[in-house]
């Protein structure tokens, strides 16, 4: 099986299975190897799973994304617009640098962050870079987290270990998004599958 083709069967047998579930059993997808759950429960919330694909480097498979939120959204906006939490889950299939994710998360905040907003979020982006250097990769298996929680803000785990601060500003929380569902993404393919559009 080529790389393209592979790629191609991932995206769309993980995404036909997501959109089969319909009932209140719970599923467990396997995309490339990783379990993905349809829902989860955190913070006293039920999510739904929207949409879960593989992010390429070139032709090689890097890690599945998948993300969750309390209801269906096929575009960024929604998904910044739903209410309450919401949960981006990254699991590296091989050793993964962070570095180019850091990079886009930096250049997504310049480009939607006001002069005047960019002074407030400078302690973020410091802890952001703090974040990263003491993760510069992810190990094969390995779970990066991202959740927006509305009472604290962006909290980032890897593993079970929070990492850094909370971030309150909303702007970290679609700045991160944004990476893998913005108009510049670091797969198109994976993010016509997290908005759920394939």
């Amino acid at each position: 099986m080529t790389p393209l083709i592979h790629r191609c069967t991932s995206l769309l047998v993980g995404t036909a299975l997501a959109l089969a579930v319909g009932s209140a059993l719970s599923v467990t997808l396997d995309i490339s190897g990783v379990k993905v759950e349809d829902t989860l429960t955190i913070y006293n919330n039920k999510l739904v799973l929207n949409g879960a694909g593989v992010v390429f480097s070139g032709k090689a498979p890097q890690y599945v994304a998948h993300i969750y939120a309390k209801s269906k959204f096929k575009s960024l906006d929604t998904l910044i617009a739903s209410p309450g939490p919401k949960r981006l889950v990254l699991t590296a299939i091989k050793e993964v640098d962070t570095a180019p994710i850091v990079k886009m998360f930096n250049r997504s905040v310049e480009a939607t962050a006001s002069r005047t907003d960019m002074a407030k979020l400078i302690p973020g982006l410091v802890n952001i870079g703090n974040i990263f250097k003491a993760n510069t990769v992810l190990k094969s298996g390995e779970i990066m987290t991202v959740d927006w929680i509305p009472i604290t803000g962006m909290v980032i785990y890897v593993g079970t270990k929070m990492q850094g601060n909370p971030m309150r500003e909303p702007e970290f929380f679609r700045a991160a998004m944004a990476v893998w569902m913005g108009d510049s993404p670091a797969d198109a393919q994976a993010r016509a599958a997290l908005l759920g559009q394939i």
